[in-house]
């Protein structure tokens, strides 16, 4: 019946900051998934499914926040709705109301390690593979009137643009056998075979500019191919891809030991949330939101200093040290007054 009672105080909590910041965290996700369009043309259920695998990634640091708020805040809401004191008239100890908690905080770390070590880099690979195939099967989405659209090696611009037929282009690349090339054109056509694009260009003028001299070319018809990056699909060895972060890569080194250490927030955050939720609302202050703020920013910052100098050290050093301390101010300040 407690066990109940505690659960549903922090699932009142839970549920608003958990919608909000998923809500947060999705608006971002659109807005980065906006820059994609600019270059490749993705219609609306392409990009649902480019949603979907970044919505792991993003809703990783959400749920351990999360769930240490809710808890410590529906604990602290029972403290000064005087409930929590009833309890404690009735022979209830701290470590009864702990209890409950230590379950629901190995779930979390459970989750969060699944979602950091497994389904993040499935998703990461997954959404690697779709765009691989979108680059090479769908058009490359040029725009009127914009500049600084890639085609290959080619920087193209376009007054008026209308599905595949443009006017007014102009081409400029510098990496065609050391030298400069400048194409202006009236009107082309563009078409894609398996990942090689053809654009057809009529009415217009090349120009080639080498170290001492420069050529021109007028023509009728020019076409001009440029072969976007290959396909490069594979299923994903996920021991593979941890497994570097043994071998010398500091970049995977961090991300193991970011994603191990923010898994392991809820467990050896367990004796904060009595620390912080119990109180007497008689001769304390409802403080818990800035315990909470000081408590999220020091975990985070001190994971991010580690993970930068000493990611393996920062592993088992970091959850030790903080779930030591949190037993000591526990014990001190919670289980000798109740």
């Amino acid at each position: 019946m407690m066990q109940r009672y505690l659960f549903y105080a922090v699932a009142q909590v839970f549920l608003p900051f958990f919608v909000v910041l998923f809500f947060i965290a999705s608006i971002v996700l659109l807005i980065g998934l906006a820059t994609v369009t600019q270059f490749i043309k993705l219609n609306i259920w392409d990009l649902a499914q480019i949603f979907l695998y970044s919505i792991p990634n993003g809703i990783f640091f959400i749920i351990p926040i999360t769930f240490f708020c809710a808890c410590v805040l529906g604990l602290s809401r029972l403290s000064f709705d005087y409930e929590l004191l009833v309890f404690f008239s009735l022979g209830i100890s701290p470590r009864k109301i702990l209890l409950p908690f230590v379950g629901l905080s190995a779930f979390a770390s459970i989750v969060l390690l699944f979602f950091s070590l497994a389904l993040i880099p499935l998703s990461k690979s997954a959404y690697g593979n779709f765009m691989a195939q979108k680059r090479a099967e769908v058009n490359i989405n040029i725009k009127a009137g914009e500049f600084g659209q890639k085609l290959g090696d080619w920087l193209v611009y376009a007054d008026k643009a209308q599905d595949r037929h443009y006017e007014g282009l102009v081409l400029f690349s510098s990496n065609l056998e050391s030298q400069e090339t400048f194409i202006v054109a009236s009107e082309g056509e563009m078409s894609n075979n398996e990942g090689v694009f053809t654009l057809l260009l009529r009415d217009g003028s090349a120009y080639f500019a080498a170290p001492n001299k420069v050529e021109r070319a007028d023509f009728a018809q020019m076409l001009v191919h440029t072969k976007i990056d290959e396909i490069n699909l594979s299923s994903y060895d996920l021991w593979a891809y941890w497994k570097s972060a043994f071998e010398g890569s500091h970049s995977q080194a961090r991300r193991l030991a970011q994603a191990i250490i923010t898994s392991l927030f809820p467990i050896v955050s367990i004796f904060l949330i009595p620390l912080f939720g119990i109180a007497n609302p008689r001769f304390h202050k409802n403080l818990s939101y800035v315990y909470l703020l000081l408590s999220v920013g020091g975990y985070f910052i001190a994971m991010h200093v580690l993970s930068q100098n000493a990611p393996f050290i920062g592993i088992f050093a970091l959850p030790i040290l903080w779930i030591l301390g949190s037993y000591l101010l526990y014990r001190k300040f919670i289980l000798r007054l109740y």
